[in-house]
């Protein structure tokens, strides 16, 4: 990757979070499949199929925003700021939506824990761009 006009100092942290912010992503997909697939499992309501369509919206979302970050060689750009945005509504919309499943279902295995990290990782890589 090369950073345009960043120096060699900014160009490695630059560098570092993105790695961190595609690992974020490359997880929490993960999570939100098993998180989609948990709420299949359950009975129906409207907090159920909320936080299964969070849970698609999030799985696609991560996956565009790691794929463009992993092909770019600049990630300094209006599309890499753009998806970073759209990573962290989706991000937070997801964690909101399996907070109220844990409500309701003590049990429930949450994403809520990866999409804060997702959200935190698009936020520090936003803050260097």
């Amino acid at each position: 990757m090369t950073g345009g006009g960043f120096g060699a100092g900014a160009f490695n942290a630059l560098s570092a979070r993105t790695a961190a912010c595609v690992a974020a992503c490359d997880a929490l997909i993960v999570a939100s499949e098993d998180c989609a697939d948990a709420c299949l499992a359950q009975s129906g309501d409207g907090d159920v199929t909320a936080c299964f369509l969070a849970d698609l919206d999030c799985i696609e979302i991560c996956t565009t925003t790691s794929r463009v970050l992993s092909w770019h060689t600049r990630t300094d750009g209006p599309t890499a700021a753009s998806m970073l945005d759209t990573c962290m509504e989706a991000s937070r919309a997801s964690s909101a939506a399996c907070e109220l499943m844990l409500q309701h279902r003590p049990d429930w295995t949450s994403c809520a824990a990866e999409c804060r990290r997702v959200t935190d990782a698009c936020a520090e890589l936003l803050a260097l761009l």
